[in-house]
């Protein structure tokens, strides 16, 4: 009595999809992606940000030209750069330059704050006119203080959601 094996399924069939995975991996923010250095995630951050009559290059030279006081520092996590500026004893002030998805932002902030408060600072302040970053601010689980102000952006006065974190 002859038997017949059942030829196996080809194993591509069993293998997920791997676009599918990579999607669902970068919607959650989990896609580790390449790390770039903080030139290219600051040039990919403001790419659609800039104030009009401004160029990437011109915006670099002010950015280079600010981090030649000892004050001011550029710190990068994963792939979001943040400068920092020491406005007072053990109180800095943020800017935050990011390529990354929310929740992969999310981790990047509160290992910024992790690093500040090792290097003894005790207060960060940062303001944003974009509302997501009160969604992120309140996920974080850390004790930041959301209000209102006006702040300049470019030539003209913009609402904007002002954040305080203390360490």
């Amino acid at each position: 009595m002859a038997t017949t094996a059942q030829a196996a399924p080809p194993l591509a069939s069993k293998m997920p999809d791997v676009g599918v995975l990579d999607t669902i991996k970068k919607s959650r923010g989990e896609d580790e992606g390449k790390t770039m250095n903080a030139l290219q995630v600051v040039q990919t951050s403001m790419a659609n940000q800039l104030p009009p009559g401004v160029t990437m290059d011109t915006f670099l030279r002010k950015l280079a030209t600010a981090l030649q006081d000892p004050n001011n520092k550029l710190v990068q996590i994963g792939n979001s750069a943040f400068m920092l500026t020491l406005v007072g004893d053990g109180v800095v002030q943020f800017h935050t330059f990011s390529a990354e998805q929310p929740q992969k932002l999310l981790k990047n902030y509160l290992g910024l704050a992790k690093l500040l408060k090792n290097q003894g600072i005790k207060k960060a302040t940062t303001y944003s006119d974009r509302p997501e970053f009160v969604d992120l601010a309140k996920k974080s689980g850390l004790p930041v203080k959301i209000g209102q102000s006006q702040k300049m952006m470019g030539k003209e006065m913009k609402p904007v959601y002002t954040f305080e974190l203390d360490l």
